[in-house]
Order: C-alpha cells, then structure tokens, then sequence
C-alpha cells in the first residue's frame, strides 16, 4: 500500500517559543488550513538541548504548503 505524497505533513514553520507556534496555528486553522504541532513540549528544554535548531514545528498537509506560507507570511 503506498501512501499519498499529497497527504505527508510538512514543516511550514519553525518557533522556538510554544506561544509563537500555537498563534501561527490559529491563524491557519482560521484560514481553514488544519495542522498539527510537533516538539510542542519539548520547546521549554531550548537552553538545555539547542531545540532551536528544531524548534517547535508547524506542520500542514504537503498539498497545502505555499497556501499556509501565505498566511504566514513566510518565504518558501
């Protein structure tokens, strides 16, 4: 069974505080635009880990890319 590419999540997004992540994800929710956080609890162990570097991710379905990009205002 092979699975859809359309379907795979992207990171639109990176934060590095929990905050900025969950503010992004209600302006694409609002946009109509579902997504996910990943990393969401581990964002207050930036200090101890460097979790900058991952941060807490914003996440859409591939096919929605450049449409939550847009709403984000971020550049591909």
């Amino acid at each position: 069974m092979t699975q859809d590419p359309s379907n795979a999540l992207v990171t639109v997004a990176r934060y590095d505080m929990k905050g900025e992540a969950q503010l992004a994800k209600a302006q694409l929710e609002d946009a109509g635009i579902p997504c996910v956080l990943a990393n969401e609890e581990q964002s207050g162990l930036a200090m101890m880990f460097d979790a900058g570097r991952s941060g807490v991710q914003v996440k859409v379905a591939a096919d929605q890319t450049d449409e939550a990009r847009a709403v984000l205002d971020i550049d591909p």
